[in-house]
C-alpha cells in the first residue's frame, strides 16, 4: 500500500521551521502508517527542519534520534524535499535513524547537516566526545535489508551515512547485531566533517555508483575519508567487524585524506572506481583493489597504500590488480604480508616518488605491471622479505628501475628495464637478479650501472641481457662471508671500459657470461676483480667485435688465488702470481 504523507495532518512544517513539531509529526506519521500496513510513503516537496538529538540519552544522543524509520517501509522523497538538521551543540545526532529494523528504503531528496552552524563548545562530562564527530545524515544501526538510493546528503559533523552494529562481539553481556545487507546506490555524499561513509559493524554491504566528495574539508575531523571501513577492536579481539563490503563504480573527488580506507575490514572489494586520492587496504584482510582509475594533477600522495597485518593474523591476503594510476607522488606502497600486485599501469609520478614499493612487508609479488613516464624509482623493496618483481615493464627512471635495501630473499626476474639511468641496485640485502632485459641505451643523460651491489649483500645475478652498456654492466663491492654469483649474463657491444667489476670478498663465482665489446678506441677489461680471494672465473666468453683491442679480457692481477678456467678470450690474461689458470681458449 502506498500513501502520500499529509504534512498538515501531523503538524509537519514544510517551510524549515518548528523542528520539534516537525520531527514528532514525521515519527507519528510513520508509526501510524506502519501499524496500518502501509509500506510506501511519498514525502512531498518542502524544507523540513529536524531535531536530530535524543536528549534522553546523555551518552548516545544519535541513537533513536531524528526521524525513526520502522520496518517494512519505503520513503520516496520528492526531489525538492530537503531535510535539515536543526543547529545544535550535541556531540551526536541523526537526521534519519534506522535501528534494529528490516526492509527499509530511502529514495531521493536531500539531507543536510548543520556542521557550519554547529556549536562545538560543549560535551558535558564526556571528555572523549569533545570532537563532536557523531552527527549523521542516515544512521543504520543494527538494521538489515536497507537501501539508500539516489539521496543527496551533505555537511554533517560526523558522516553522511553511518553503518554500525548494536551491541558488541566477544562480550558476554551483550548481543551483537551488525547492520546487514545494506545498499547505497546512486547517491551524492558531500562535505561531511569526518567521513562521508563510515562502516564499523556491518556485513554484506554494496556501495555502488555514488559521487563521494570533499570529506573532511574546511578543518575536518580525522580520518577525513570518503569511505572508512573500520571496526573497533583491541589487540586481536574484534568488538565490531565490517565484512563483505563491495565498493564499485563510484566517483571520489576532493576527500581530504583518502578516498577509501579498509582500515580493518574483511572481504572487501574496491573495484571500478574513479578517484583523485588514495585507496588503502590498511590492516584489512582479504581485500581486492581492482580496475580503479586514480588520477591527480599535482603529483601528491600515494595512490594505493597500506598499513600492515591486523593483530592475530598471518597476512593481509590482498590483491591489487588492473588499476590505472597517473599523476600521484607515488604509485603502490605495500606493507604487511601476502599481497599480489599485478597488471597495474602507473605513469607520470613525482620525481621523488616510487611506483611499486614495499616497506616492512613479506611475501609480496609484483607482476606484469607497466611503469612509464615516471622519473622516480620504479620498484623498491625496503626492510622486507620474500619479495618478487616479475615480468614488469619499467621505462624511464631518472634514479633506478629496481632498488633493494635491507631486505632478504628478493627476486627480480624477467623484467624489461628501458631508458633508465640505473638498472638495479642492491644494498644490504640478499637478492636474485635473473633473466632481466636491462637496456639503458636510450636514457638521455649519463647512465650509471645496469646492476650494482654493495659489500653487505648476497647476490645471484644470472641470465640478464644488457646491451651496449656505456658504464659498467655489473659492478659490486663485497666482503668475506658474502656470496656473489654472476652467471650466464649476456653483455653485448659494450662501450664501457669494464663490463663486470667486483671488488673485495672471497670465493665468488663469475661464470658463463658472454661479453662483447664495440668500442671506438682500444682498451678495457671484460671481467676485472680487485682485492678478492679465491674467485672462480670460468667459461666466460670475452672479445671485441670492432677493430679495437682490449687491454685484457680478464684481469685478476689485483686479487689473489683466483681460478681462471675454460674461458674463451681475445687477448692476453692479466693474472696474479697466486692464480690458477687452465684450459682458457684464445679466439
Amino acid at each position: 500500500m502506498r500513501y502520500t504523507l499529509e504534512v498538515e495532518k501531523y503538524g509537519i512544517c514544510s517551510n524549515g521551521t518548528e523542528a520539534s513539531a516537525t520531527t514528532s509529526g514525521f515519527n507519528r506519521a510513520l508509526l501510524e502508517a506502519s501499524e496500518a500496513g502501509i509500506c510506501e510513503i511519498d514525502i512531498p516537496r518542502g524544507i523540513y527542519l529536524i531535531d536530530g538529538v535524543n536528549t534522553e540519552s546523555s551518552t548516545k544522543p544519535e541513537e533513536n534520534a531524528g526521524i525513526v524509520v520502522p520496518s517494512n517501509m519505503t520513503l520516496n522523497l520528492h526531489p525538492r524535499a530537503e531535510f535539515r538538521v536543526a543547529p545544535n551543540g550535541s556531540f551526536g545526532y541523526s537526521c534519519f535513524y534506522i535501528g534494529e529494523v528490516e526492509n527499509v528504503t530511502i529514495k531521493g531528496g536531500k539531507i543536510r547537516g548543520e556542521r557550519y552552524q554547529h556549536d562545538f563548545t560543549g560535551h558535558g562530562d564526556l571528555e572523549k566526545k569533545k570532537t563532536h564527530e557523531w552527527g549523521y545524515g542516515i544512521n543504520v544501526h543494527g538494521a538489515k535489508n536497507v537501501e539508500i538510493l539516489g539521496v543527496d546528503i551533505a555537511d554533517f559533523t560526523g558522516d553522511c551515512i553511518m553503518l554500525n552494529a548494536k551491541g558488541m562481539l566477544n562480550v558476554a553481556w551483550t548481543t551483537y547485531r551488525p547492520a546487514r545487507n545494506v545498499t547505497i546506490h546512486n547517491c551524492r555524499l558531500d562535505g561531511s566533517r569526518r567521513n562521508n561513509i563510515s562502516i564499523t559493524g556491518a556485513e554484506d554491504v554494496v556501495i555502488d555508483g555514488n559521487t563521494i566528495t570533499n570529506a573532511g574539508i574546511h578543518d575536518g575531523c580525522r580520518p577525513m575519508f570518503g569511505i572508512d571501513i573500520e571496526g573497533y577492536g583491541e589487540g586481536d579481539i574484534d568488538y565490531e567487524e565490517p565484512r563483505n563490503v563491495k565498493i564499485t563504480e563510484n566517483t571520489f573527488t576532493g576527500n581530504v585524506a583518502q578516498s577509501v580506507c579498509n582500515f580493518s575490514g574483511y572481504e572487501v572489494v574496491i573495484s571500478g572506481n574513479n578517484s583523485d586520492n588514495s585507496i588503502s587496504y590498511g590492516y584489512g584482510t582479504d581485500t581486492v583493489i581492482a580496475n580503479n582509475t586514480l588520477v591527480r594533477k599535482d603529483k601528491k600522495y600515494t595512490a594505493i597504500t597500506s598499513l600492515g597485518v591486523s593483530a592475530g593474523f598471518n597476512g593481509n591476503n590482498a590483491a591489487i590488480t588492473g588499476n590505472t594510476i597517473k599523476g600521484f607522488s607515488s604509485g603502490i606502497d605495500v606493507r604487511g604480508a601476502d599481497v599480489t600486485v599485478s597488471g597495474n599501469t602507473i605513469t607520470e609520478l613525482g620525481a621523488g616518488g616510487i611506483a611499486l614499493a614495499t616497506f616492512e612487508a613479506r611475501n609480496v609479488l609484483f607482476s606484469n605491471n607497466n611503469v612509464h613516464h615516471t622519473a622516480g624509482k620504479h620498484c623498491c623493496a625496503r626492510n622486507s622479505s620474500d619479495i618478487t618483481f616479475e615480468n614488469n615493464k619499467l621505462n624511464g627512471s631518472d634514479i633506478t628501475a629496481i632498488e633493494i635495501i635491507d631486505s632478504t630473499n628478493v627476486i627480480a626476474e624477467s623484467n624489461k628495464i628501458k631508458r633508465s639511468k640505473h638498472g638495479a641496485v642492491i644494498t644490504g640485502s640478499s637478492a636474485k637478479i635473473t633473466d632481466n632485459d636491462v637496456d639503458l641505451t636510450e636514457y638521455p643523460g649519463a647512465v650509471s650501472y645496469a646492476i650494482a651491489f654493495d659489500k653487505g649483500s648476497d647476490v645471484f645475478i644470472k641470465g640478464n641481457r644488457i646491451p651496449e652498456p656505456s658504464n659498467m654492466a655489473i659492478n659490486g663491492e663485497s666482503a668475506v662471508g658474502r656470496t656473489v654469483y654472476i652467471k650466464d649474463n649476456d653483455i653485448t657491444n659494450a662501450k664501457c671500459l669494464i663490463p663486470i667489476y667486483v671488488i673485495g670478498g672471497k670465493n665468488h663465482e663469475i661464470s658463463g657470461n658472454n661479453i662483447t665489446f664495440n668500442r671506438t678506441s682500444s682498451g678495457g677489461y671484460g671481467i676485472q676483480t680487485k682485492n678478492t680471494d679465491g674467485a672462480l672465473v670460468k667459461e666466460n666468453v670475452v672479445y671485441s667485435v670492432s677493430s679495437f683491442v682490449l687491454h685484457n679480457p680478464i684481469k685478476t692481477a689485483e686479487s689473489v688465488n683466483s681460478r681462471v678456467i675454460g674461458n674463451k678470450i681475445a687477448g692476453s690474461l692479466a693474472l696474479n702470481k697466486t692464480d690458477t689458470e687452465t684450459n682458457n681458449i684464445p679466439i
